[in-house]
């Protein structure tokens, strides 16, 4: 019987991933991931950068298993009957599986079916952001992606994931419901450019923006 590991990739920094992850997604026989070309490109060039400094033997042969959204729940089967003998790294396209990602009705049969799981933690956007923004963190609520109802968690710093189609329109709704709250915008996370600041001071950056966003609401709390 194989473990199904929940293992966090980096979001941008290639260098963002434990060594534990990173000697497990070299040489793990089964990786279930969203896009098998995006993560079969990430193995290679963590290979390339790693394997031969640490000594690790890449498992040329291991086979890779799309899960997304519209394709899980018959994955799930595939996944479950590779776990009879195998292990199986659990992976998304970037950071932490199941949080606003593919995962959670997989990891779900295979505890229901008795198989081992461990997480093997890393990198996050929501918690990476939160950390940096000077915003309270002693209680926090994660939205993720929202959909046509806004609804924020009072007294709680509320945590949002956003595209770049959506994002002028969901900080007008934040705006417009909640105009007294503090909101922190964060972008291209552990990368070049990465930046996390107030909204005032985004200004020209907001008309053509690009990549995944997190967006960091409080409310005031005296």
């Amino acid at each position: 019987m194989g473990t199904l590991y929940v293992l966090a990739t980096p979001i941008g920094n290639l260098e963002d991933i434990t060594l534990r992850a990173l000697r497990l997604l070299l040489t793990v026989p089964v990786i279930a991931c969203e896009d098998t070309r995006h993560t079969g490109q990430l193995v290679k060039l963590l290979t390339d950068r790693w394997a031969g400094k640490l000594e690790i033997n890449p498992n040329t042969n291991r086979k890779y298993v799309s899960v997304r959204d519209w394709n899980e729940a018959d994955a799930v089967n595939q996944v479950l009957a590779l776990l009879q003998s195998s292990d199986v790294a659990l992976v998304s396209d970037a950071g932490t599986p199941l949080i606003s990602d593919p995962g959670f009705k997989l990891v779900r049969s295979a505890r229901q079916a008795g198989f081992p799981i461990s997480p093997l933690p890393g990198a996050n956007a929501a918690i990476a952001a939160l950390s940096a923004s000077g915003l309270p963190t002693d209680k926090f609520a994660f939205i993720g992606f929202v959909g046509k109802k806004l609804e924020l968690v009072p007294n709680m710093t509320n945590v949002i994931y956003e595209s770049p189609y959506r994002l002028q329109k969901t900080l007008a709704k934040i705006q417009a419901q909640y105009p007294q709250s503090e909101i922190m915008l964060a972008a291209e996370l552990t990368k070049i450019h990465e930046r996390i600041a107030p909204l005032a001071e985004w200004s020209q950056q907001l008309n053509k923006p690009q990549g995944e966003w997190v967006i960091l609401v409080s409310f005031d709390r005296s």
